[in-house]
């Protein structure tokens, strides 16, 4: 298998962006590199010995599967009518296969750029049947999961400038419409991952139970407490 290291180096110089501060945002190529690795270790699990899989041009669609976020970002900030407003899901992918294309031609064999196309093209499609398409997805899925996810929902709500209060609210609210289940249920296709996935929710759980209590107050001994000692 060729070396992947050119390729994390082709990722960085597309995914790293300008953050709010004028600081080096490495938020999306750090994605990127996760779900490369998650993808490369699933690649390898028990459940998918009998797969035909192509490990280089996995990882290499990992790397690129979310390249469009990159643009859209950028039309965000500069435009007030920009394209992710009429953008669905399939069009992003199709636009990050593009760009993959785009950045990738003649640095790889034409044949394999073109499964890394359709890897990215076929992520999260209920009806995959492309087995590296099915491990990306996994792989994507699980860096929403845990603490990577809280981390994620962190991010946003800070940029956003919510306080705690609308925080817990926004976990809770997903908590009563059983949205976790369902991600668990529905969003995986190895048995695999899906156990990855309940051990990456019971421990973000415990954290978001946590942070509830503390934004109210309610680890703090009462008044009687405190007179006894």
């Amino acid at each position: 298998m060729p070396p992947i290291e050119p390729f994390i180096e082709e990722a960085r110089h597309v995914l790293v962006t300008e953050s709010p501060l004028g600081r080096e945002d490495h938020f999306l190529f750090d994605h990127a590199r996760r779900v490369m690795q998650v993808a490369e270790r699933l690649s390898h699990c028990r459940e998918v010995c009998t797969w035909r899989i192509n490990r280089f041009a996995l990882q290499v669609a990992a790397l690129f599967h979310q390249a469009a976020t990159v643009r859209l970002d950028e039309e965000r900030r500069t435009s007030t009518v920009y394209a992710a407003a009429t953008m669905s899901a399939e069009d992003v992918k199709e636009y990050s296969a593009e760009l993959a294309g785009d950045r990738l031609r003649g640095k790889m064999p034409a044949r394999e750029l073109d499964l890394v196309q359709e890897i990215i093209r076929r992520a999260h499609d209920a009806s995959i049947e492309l087995a590296e398409a099915k491990i990306l997805s996994d792989a994507d899925s699980l860096d929403d999961i845990g603490a990577l996810g809280v981390w994620r929902d962190l991010r946003r709500y800070i940029l956003e400038g919510r306080a705690v209060e609308d925080t817990v609210r926004a976990w809770q609210r997903r908590e009563q419409y059983g949205y976790w289940e369902a991600r668990v249920r529905d969003a995986f296709n190895l048995e695999t991952s899906r156990r990855l996935a309940e051990q990456r929710l019971a421990a973000a759980r415990a954290f978001k139970e946590q942070l509830a209590i503390e934004r109210e107050a309610l680890d703090m001994p009462d008044e009687d407490q405190e007179g006894a000692s």
